[in-house]
């Protein structure tokens, strides 16, 4: 393990940076590329940013990037308050500004549609891979392949969603559209609301489990194939030679690399600005309650997306999750006390009879940032500096594109044929 300050010279090193879902899943596809692979996090452990406690869902239904008409409505009516499901803070309005105008620039419905398919796209191949890995590796992480259901509470509302459903998922994707009643059947635990809900739509293909518990799985899978991983190592600074990496200065070591992955999430757009690279990446705050089921009878089953209050709740073996809200504030660490009234509020509006049995005393909160580009799209690939790749930008779709998004960052940076056109998400387009 490299401790010291000194230089350490490596043969044919890749440094991934960043060692959550997508840094781990970048390594292990680098891996069976034949790379020699060192990942290195900031925190003291892996995964323990965006990819902790996330809402545990792998959705290729949930393709839609959030710059849609209706989205942009919410989070501008959010402006100031702590108790909407999207918060815009007027002080990071500055920040985001040129960030915002390409966010507005993608929202059209020619951009909106061709954005959220080729997302989809993405989203199928990393599923393929993420079941690929698991059956090969027997990954255990509280999965469940038995779909998840979107539930809706007014009528146009669903009916658009319907719509864009079949627009860009196709036939392909066997969505069910259901009534309120047959809500209720598919998943018996919203019978208490379903005269509150004017229909639901069931996505089969979708699969969910528990983020963490995959990527401490990969994190071993990594280290079995030889990969190395250090973690409590800050990157201070990247050395170039005639425009091409030629190493990285870190808290704990020189490294002499000739080539770079970052894949550090939110934060990649700070560590390519020291190479005067602008990543249109910046962190949208979410949030998670996490509460024990154990030992309770009629649990719920499916993963809920409540389509009204942007949340969703996901069953996680003897736990429940319920997931949402996003805050426009950068990267405010500040937990403002509305933000758990307000999951607690949105779990009781879906499930009132599970709600009174949970100990809320146990209750763990927490919140992570998401890397939202501002076009909806990953960024993935080279960029002009020689050497230097990028996988970042995933928004709130961080693990159902990570095996996928890892794949296709190994061929290119192999130069290997991509299985689906990586085209739409290469980081050349803008860096």
């Amino acid at each position: 393990m490299i401790v010291s300050s000194t230089t350490k010279a490596t043969n044919n090193l890749t440094v991934v940076i960043g060692g959550g879902l997508q840094g781990l899943a970048t390594a292990n596809a680098l891996l069976d590329k034949g790379k020699n692979v060192i990942v290195l996090e900031k925190e003291s452990d892996t995964a323990m940013s965006a990819s902790y406690a996330n809402a545990g869902m792998l959705t290729p239904s949930q393709s839609m990037p959030w710059n849609s008409p209706s989205d942009i409505k919410k989070i501008l009516s959010g402006i100031g308050k702590k108790d909407s499901p999207m918060i815009l803070s007027p002080g990071s309005i500055p920040s985001l500004f040129f960030w915002g105008l390409r966010f507005l620039r993608n929202s059209t419905n020619k951009r909106f549609t061709s954005i959220s398919r080729n997302c989809y796209n993405l989203a199928n191949y990393s599923k393929a891979l993420t079941k690929q890995v698991r059956e090969k590796e027997g990954f255990d992480y509280d999965q469940d392949i038995n779909g998840t259901m979107k539930i809706f509470r007014n009528q146009e509302s669903f009916e658009k969603s319907v719509e864009i459903s079949n627009l860009i998922l196709g036939e392909s994707n066997e969505l069910e559209v259901l009534s309120s009643e047959e809500v209720a059947i598919k998943e018996p635990e919203l019978n208490a609301i379903s005269n509150e809900l004017t229909g639901g739509i069931f996505y089969p293909h979708d699969e969910i489990g528990d983020a963490y518990k995959f990527c401490k799985q990969l994190e071993e899978l990594v280290r079995a194939k030889g990969g190395r991983i250090l973690v409590n190592t800050e990157i201070k600074k990247f050395l170039l030679n005639k425009g091409a990496i030629n190493g990285v200065v870190t808290s704990r070591a020189i490294l002499q690399t000739k080539e770079v992955v970052v894949t550090a999430g939110s934060w990649s757009y700070l560590l390519l600005k020291k190479l005067g690279l602008r990543l249109p990446v910046r962190p949208v705050k979410g949030y998670s309650l996490t509460l024990d089921t154990a030992g309770l009878s009629n649990k719920p089953k499916l993963a809920i997306v409540d389509e009204s209050i942007h949340t969703a709740v996901t069953p996680l073996g003897n736990r429940i999750r319920i997931a949402g809200t996003a805050e426009f504030t950068g990267f405010n660490p500040d937990v403002h006390p509305r933000r758990l009234k307000y999951l607690n509020e949105m779990l009781k509006s879906i499930y009132p009879n599970l709600y009174s049995q949970l100990d809320h005393e146990e209750a763990k909160l927490w919140f992570g940032f998401r890397p939202m580009s501002a076009d909806g799209l990953p960024f993935i690939g080279k960029t002009k500096i020689k050497g230097l790749s990028v996988n970042a930008g995933h928004g709130h779709l961080g693990w159902t594109l990570a095996m996928g998004s890892a794949s296709l960052l190994a061929d290119l940076i192999t130069e290997n044929e991509t299985d689906i056109d990586a085209k739409p998400f290469l980081a050349s387009r803008t860096l």
